[in-house]
């Protein structure tokens, strides 16, 4: 599904409009939706009160997002329920349709007060006295700070209400950018998020990804042609992308059709990361997994896993040595994809053989971990005749780019695709939210994963799924995508039996059958 930007959005809407479709009817069906979702927010609340008992306090800005809040006010009045508005200015202040749905709300007898009339006391009362609050202050296009009647309205809700509100917000919640992710200033929170026609920026990157809550996108007649004609191939990765993806596999193929991989990985004191991305290879779907490993601890690893091949390599002080690039160069002939990096040490002989593999092989990798850590040519990726997964999080990221981790997680998405479009390759940024993007501009936004899963060798699970999909014959950029959100869920599905406090590695490999399960 299509991310947009609000500048996006806005083109969607002109054309739309242009086309013939009346603004009004626009807001309409934007009014319709948000009822419809506050009608199944209160059922699943099980607020068990009639209908004309249930109140619900609508806080209504100047612009159009207050004009689908009004219109949503005036349709839940006729559906029963006692609605009430809260105007953040004076009435006269409403222009157009906003005034006409204004007028509306009056004609069906519903409160109305305005904030700058009202006292504190009173307005924290009627908020406090509310089932459900719906969020129509603001939408999607504001940049700056938040300041006047909207500002004080916010920080009331945040910090003097009695207890957190069950509240909804219409497009996006009120105080996120809809561009970026982040606050201006202050925003309020929502536990459902009614959002028109497609996804914003501002909904699935952090923090505003945790001000949202549950979003549903709300269909108000803008045809799906035009959003994809004024988005920029960025979407969100989710269930339905997932089942759309699942490689094939025939009834009559034997281990050698389902993906062969080679995996470079471990050193004395780093057994566990090498055991973690060949067992989540294996238990993703691969038909062969081969750990190509140091010999003074080949045994110890081999003996962990009974699926496992394990493949020594000469070494020196538990690593490996610069002479074992001729047996990996070898054996990769023999596979379809090789991975390199997962507690592989990261000392000079290591250097030259990822130098060597980046100028003298071909076959399609997957780059984690110390394999990051030890490049320091760019042009090395650049140049790679094979195909070429990335799996940095944002400190392996910085050492290869150069930018402090604080820069790259305010500006992930745009520096995501950069560097996948100038190194001509597929990059998977970890992190909440997981970016990966593709060489050639498109991008998904992982949907899945938890907290939890920030712990010791996730990552590397994350590297033998990623393998695995690449090897049984997708493209380099669905592979990846289709791993992280496949890791994420098996997070959650983790973290729902362990806690997000208790989740280690191992239970996500643990709960990857149930994934493949779901979405087959």
């Amino acid at each position: 599904m299509e991310v947009l930007t609000p500048a996006m959005m806005t083109k969607c809407d002109q054309e739309t409009i242009e086309a013939g479709y009346p603004e009004i009817l626009l807001m309409e069906s934007a009014a319709l939706g948000t009822a419809k979702l506050a009608d199944e927010v209160i059922k699943e609340a099980m607020i068990y009160k009639k209908r004309d008992k249930i109140e619900i306090t609508i806080l209504v800005g100047k612009g159009n997002n207050g004009g689908d809040g009004l219109a949503a006010a005036r349709i839940l009045k006729n559906w029963g329920y006692k609605p009430k508005i809260i105007l953040s200015s004076s009435r006269d202040e409403l222009k157009g349709v906003n005034k006409k749905n204004l007028e509306l709300a009056v004609l069906n007898k519903i409160k109305i007060y305005q904030f700058p009339d009202l006292k504190k006391e009173k307005f924290l009362a009627e908020i406090n006295n509310s089932d459900l609050i719906i969020d129509a202050l603001l939408g999607t296009g504001i940049t700056g700070e938040l300041r006047g009647n909207i500002k004080k309205i916010i920080n009331l809700i945040s910090q003097e209400a009695y207890d957190h509100v069950l509240t909804l917000a219409v497009d996006i919640p009120s105080g996120i950018i809809g561009k970026t992710g982040n606050t201006a200033g202050e925003a309020l929170k929502a536990d459902y998020t009614a959002t028109m026609a497609a996804y914003k920026r501002g909904l699935i990157l952090y923090p505003g990804r945790d001000y949202s809550g549950e979003v549903q996108v709300i269909d108000i007649g803008i045809q799906k042609e035009t959003i994809e004609k004024y988005g920029d191939g960025l979407k969100i990765f989710n269930q339905q992308e997932a089942k759309k993806l699942i490689p094939y596999r025939k009834n009559y193929g034997h281990k050698g059709d389902f993906g062969k991989i080679a995996v470079l990985a471990g050193s004395r004191g780093m057994t566990g990361a090498p055991l973690l991305t060949t067992k989540s290879a294996l238990k993703s779907g691969s038909g062969l997994v081969y750990l190509l490993i140091s010999e003074e601890i080949e045994a110890l690893t081999s003996s962990q896993l009974e699926e496992l091949v394990g493949i020594p390599l000469p070494s020196q002080k538990g690593i490996i040595a610069e002479k074992a690039f001729e047996k990996i160069k070898q054996f990769s002939k023999k596979v379809d994809l090789l991975a390199v990096g997962p507690g592989l040490g990261s000392n000079t002989a290591v250097q030259k053989i990822i130098k060597n593999i980046l100028e003298q092989l071909n076959i399609p990798l997957v780059l984690d971990a110390d394999a990051l850590n030890v490049i320091n040519d760019l042009k090395l990726l650049k140049n790679y005749q094979g195909e070429l997964i990335l799996t940095p999080h944002p400190g392996e990221m910085s050492r290869l780019i150069g930018l402090n981790i604080s820069e790259i997680n305010n500006n992930r998405l745009e520096i995501a695709r950069d560097f996948a479009k100038e190194n001509n390759l597929s990059l998977v940024l970890k992190g909440a939210a997981t970016i990966t993007a593709a060489s050639d501009g498109r991008t998904y936004i992982n949907s899945s994963g938890c907290n939890g899963m920030a712990t010791a060798g996730s990552g590397d699970v994350l590297t033998g799924i990623v393998s695995s999909l690449k090897a049984q014959g997708m493209n380099s950029f669905e592979a990846a995508a289709l791993a992280v959100y496949v890791h994420g869920r098996a997070g959650e599905y983790a973290a729902a039996v362990e806690s997000n406090y208790a989740l280690t590695a191992g239970n996500i490999i643990d709960n990857l059958a149930a994934v493949w399960n779901e979405l087959t």
